[in-house]
This record gives C-alpha cells, sequence and structure tokens, in this order.
C-alpha cells in the first residue's frame, strides 16, 4: 500500500512537470553610450527576494534565462565586481513572464530603485502615477565616508539601513530635486509627458528615504495595442550628480 501511494505521488509530480510551461527572458546588457557590457550577473527574484534563475551575460552584453511561467517580483543587473565602487543597479519590476520577452539593462552611477505604478481614479484614465527611489553612487560613498565605515562593511551591507548608527533616520542618498527635462519616461517604447514631479520621504524598517512621485501622461499610440501590460521605462540623468540611471517596470492594463 505504502509503495502504492509513493509511485501514485511520484507520478503526479511528473504529469505536473510535464505540464509547466517555461519561456525566455532575454536581452543585452549596455553602459548608456551602447557598449556591450559583459559578465555582468542577471537574477530574476521572487517576493521574497530570493534568486530563483540566474546567468551572466557573454562578451557582446547578451544573456538569456529559461524559467518557469509565473509572476516574479524583480529582474536586476549588476557586475558584481562594480557594485559599491563605481556603479549601482538595475531593476525591472513585477515581470509577467507568460511568453518571451525581452529587458535591456543599463546601469551606471544612479539607481532607480523601487518603481511602483497607479492609474489615479479619474477619468479618463490617461496618466500614471510612477514612484521611484533613486540613489545616488556619488552620496552613497559620501554618506559611508560621514558613517566612518570600513570598506568591508561597506561593500557586504545588503540594505542600506545596516550602514547607519541608531542616532541616525533618514538615509540622505538621493538626488535633492528632479526636473522634467532630466526625466526620460516611456510606455512601450513611446516618450510620456512628464506632468508633476513631487518629493516625498518614505519610511522603510525604521529609517526613512526619498523618493518622487511623477505624473505622466499616457501617448495615444502607447495604447493602441492588445498588451496586458504596460512596460514603462524611466531614465534620470541627474545634472545635480552627473548621474545617470535607468528603471523599469511592468504594470497590468485596468480594462
Amino acid at each position: 500500500m505504502r509503495k502504492l501511494m509513493l509511485l501514485s505521488i511520484i507520478t503526479l509530480v511528473l504529469v505536473s512537470c510535464q505540464n509547466d510551461k517555461y519561456h525566455k527572458i532575454s536581452g543585452k546588457v549596455t553602459d548608456f553610450n551602447g557598449h556591450p557590457l559583459d559578465s555582468v550577473t542577471i537574477r530574476l527574484k521572487n517576493k521574497a527576494f530570493e534568486n530563483m534563475y540566474e546567468t551572466l551575460s557573454d562578451e557582446e552584453g547578451n544573456y538569456e534565462l529559461t524559467v518557469k511561467e509565473d509572476d516574479y517580483y524583480c529582474l536586476y543587473a549588476i557586475k558584481l565586481s562594480e557594485y559599491r565602487v563605481n556603479k549601482l543597479e538595475y531593476w525591472t519590476w513585477n515581470v509577467p513572464v507568460y511568453k518571451d520577452i525581452i529587458i535591456n539593462p543599463q546601469y551606471d552611477r544612479l539607481e532607480i530603485y523601487g518603481i511602483n505604478v497607479f492609474e489615479p481614479q479619474v477619468t479618463p484614465q490617461e496618466t500614471y502615477m510612477v514612484y521611484i527611489r533613486p540613489m545616488s553612487l556619488t552620496k552613497t560613498l559620501q554618506f559611508a565616508s560621514e558613517q566612518k565605515l570600513n570598506t568591508e562593511a561597506f561593500k557586504s551591507a545588503k540594505q542600506a539601513e545596516e550602514l547607519l548608527n541608531h542616532s541616525d533616520k533618514l538615509i540622505n542618498i538621493s538626488p535633492d530635486r528632479v526636473f522634467s527635462e532630466e526625466l526620460e519616461i516611456n510606455i512601450n517604447g513611446i516618450k510620456s509627458e512628464v506632468l508633476e514631479i513631487h518629493k516625498i520621504t518614505e519610511y522603510a524598517r525604521g529609517f526613512k528615504m526619498n523618493g518622487f512621485i511623477i505624473q505622466i501622461l499616457k501617448p495615444d499610440d502607447s495604447q493602441n495595442t492588445d498588451l496586458k501590460y504596460d512596460f514603462i521605462s524611466v531614465k534620470l540623468h541627474s545634472k545635480e550628480l552627473n548621474e545617470i540611471g535607468k528603471g523599469e517596470a511592468f504594470v497590468r492594463r485596468i480594462k
């Protein structure tokens, strides 16, 4: 009886595996001059921030992941030897893998982190509110110096708040201001107009960080499609810091 039950369980697992669907995430990692970046680590994560899939870009900057059909929390890219040395990271959020998709990471000294997108409850639904938390390498290095951190402690800290002493509450590593002319925001590859920019303070694990809510107008051409998701790309070139970064996110369309 026990052998029969075990055989039944194995059979169910095998049938389940055979029914799983897999798709490819692929793309090319480049700098902001279009030069390919090799040996960049690309990781696909779940909401617990566990690495589900991982690969490296080749000499031409190309990468490919074959992953199980599902919703994933984020994809990130960085050459690990560069992190917090001369570069920060690239992120794409809310990755829906139900067909083959292309994501082309770009990164430099400005990390566009924590992108969230929502649609205001106003008709017609012609705008998105896009939240970003930009993080500057220049200000991060300055912050580490002010905290009198040794190099190893700085490189090994997984979260920025691990670097703080308990007397500090604000992790001030964002640009002080963001202007519309510094932003390039595309929806499905089509440039969107920036309408409003508001700086806010975000609570995070006992500390505070600065972020920005940006209202953008949906281009008419970006809506003439049967896509279930909009792909929003945010590039910021901070004149204040002379740093550039890009982050992206998928947002499910509300029909």
